[in-house]
């Protein structure tokens, strides 16, 4: 029987881990002020910090968590 995973040697070529590089609150309480005052897009946003969109909309869907006077 054939084995089911491939050997551990077969391309073994070095690959780096992914760095993770979170936002700091600073910039989640920017993001906040882009959308609710400046009227910013998901797209336009993500742009101009090098993000997904979808890290904007969460972002977005956590906002309670930054008790920001501005925005609230």
């Amino acid at each position: 029987m054939a084995p089911k995973h491939k050997s551990s040697d077969a391309g073994s070529a070095y690959k780096p881990k992914r760095i993770c590089e979170v936002l700091s609150i600073r910039e989640k309480v920017k993001i906040l002020v882009m959308m609710e005052i400046e009227k910013k897009s998901y797209v336009e946003i993500a742009r101009l910090y090098g993000k997904n969109e979808s890290s904007i909309h969460e972002v977005m869907k956590n906002k309670e968590r930054f008790h920001c006077p501005i925005i609230s």
